[in-house]
Parts: C-alpha cells; sequence; structure tokens
C-alpha cells in the first residue's frame, strides 16, 4: 500500500505532500489568505494531482489531519461552505476506488511534522 500524508497550514500558506515510497517530499505556497480549510483541500486535490501523474490505478492511502475533509470526501459531512464545495468537486472528480482518504492524528501525520518544522516547532 502506498502512504501519501498532506497537510495545509495558514502561517505560509504552505500546502505538503510526503510520498512515503518515493521517500520525497514537497511543500508548495498556494494563495493569498486561504482559510485553514482551503488549505488542507488544496493539499489533498494537490496529492490526487500527484497520484494521477504518478500512480495511474495503483492502491494509495492518502492521510490527512483535517477530520473535516476527510469526512467530506468520504460522504459523511456534507459540504455547505461556498468556498470549498469547488474544491470538494475538483478532489471528488480524481478519487477512484484504487483511492482512499484516511483520518491520522496530528501526531502522526509526516507532512505537518514537515510544515512544523518550517516555522521552528
Amino acid at each position: 500500500m502506498i502512504k501519501i500524508y498532506v497537510d495545509g497550514g495558514t502561517v505560509g500558506t504552505r500546502i505538503c505532500l510526503v510520498d512515503k515510497l518515493k521517500d520525497k517530499t514537497i511543500v508548495k505556497i498556494r494563495g493569498v489568505n486561504p482559510t485553514n480549510n482551503e488549505l488542507e483541500y488544496l493539499a489533498l486535490l494537490y496529492a490526487l494531482e500527484y497520484i494521477t501523474n504518478n500512480y495511474k490505478r495503483r492502491n494509495i492511502t492518502i492521510y490527512s489531519d483535517s477530520m473535516l475533509i476527510v469526512n467530506q470526501i468520504n460522504g459523511k459531512w456534507r459540504v455547505t461552505t461556498p468556498k470549498l464545495i469547488p474544491l470538494w468537486n475538483k478532489c471528488m472528480k480524481l478519487v477512484t476506488d484504487k483511492i482512499k482518504v484516511k483520518w491520522i492524528s496530528r501526531d502522526f501525520n509526516e507532512a505537518g511534522w514537515v510544515l512544523d518544522s518550517l516555522l521552528g516547532k
């Protein structure tokens, strides 16, 4: 199973992806004053695009510490925030039956560790 960790953080408006199989870490700056939830979705969207380009037809688990994003993508919670609806739609177009999105505690989110290290935490 291929593991991808994602996170978004408002300090520095960064998103992060950690690909365990390729031992690869990617950090990008996104947008002007996005909310934390927008950054979480942008991180997930980036991961889904990354998977499309690198791991077609492979079983992948994406781990996020955002309960909101994970529960919305998995259909457990409704998406009602107008700014998040287009991001959710873009993500849902890229999710396949081979891709699982799971919640993970912040303590175990390797992408979160990377963002924290950039802030000196």
